[in-house]
């Protein structure tokens, strides 16, 4: 079973910080890059998602508004520093959001804390664009590169805090690939493909979609 540590993470508290989940995880991401504790493009090998041309409006607002938070926000000397030097307006552009914004939502793991059997663990989607049920949301930087299947050998659970654990499903033999499922994998094939499609912009072709289960 293998440890995985999280770059940056969420908890959610309440339904509205459940909505702005994404936002919110940039704006702890862009006070880390202030904080000096990670770097503006850290995010940047990451695939990004797709942004709908009907959200680019609201994606807008949302940047406008972190901006001006920091702006007038009661801040340490550091940040102080930072924003008078120029280094704020650096890197919190509109591009900047906009590219972490979309690896974010297509990258973002849902946490689930709850001391619940492993069983239990293996309905859950282990990640999601469409489903809120999580105490919180964060990314993992390796893990963000598996591939999907419908039928995983292996699968990310969280059983006392944040840290993950990357367990083996069954055997593996020696060269497979290390593939998670991106979302509930007891759904049926329709609904699978549904959401892989408008949420990870893919068509899934693993072998349990093409013998149609």
């Amino acid at each position: 079973m293998m440890a995985l540590t999280a770059a940056v993470i969420l908890q959610q508290e309440n339904q509205k910080e459940r909505e702005l989940k994404y936002p919110l995880l940039v704006k702890r991401l862009a006070c880390m890059v202030m904080s000096g504790t990670a770097l503006a493009d850290c995010l940047d090998i990451l695939q990004p998602a797709n942004i709908h041309p009907e959200m680019v409006q609201e994606i807008e607002q949302e940047f406008d508004l972190l901006k001006f938070a920091f702006v007038k926000a009661k801040i340490e000397d550091a940040l102080l520093e930072c924003i008078l030097s120029g280094s704020l307006s650096e890197f919190l552009t509109k591009n900047w959001y906009f590219g972490v914004l979309a690896r974010i939502r297509i990258n973002a793991f849902r946490i689930e804390t709850v001391g619940r059997s492993y069983e239990d663990l293996l309905a859950s989607a282990s990640s999601s664009v469409a489903v809120d049920s999580a105490v919180g949301n964060a990314l993992y930087m390796l893990p963000s590169f598996y591939n999907h299947d419908c039928d995983p050998n292996v699968h990310i659970i969280w059983i006392d805090n944040a840290d993950a654990k990357l367990k083996a499903l069954r055997d593996i033999e020696t060269g497979e690939e290390l593939r998670i499922c991106y979302i509930d994998a007891s759904m049926d094939r329709e609904a699978r493909q549904s959401l892989l499609s408008q949420g990870f912009g893919f068509h899934c072709n693993c072998a349990r979609c093409l013998s149609g289960d």
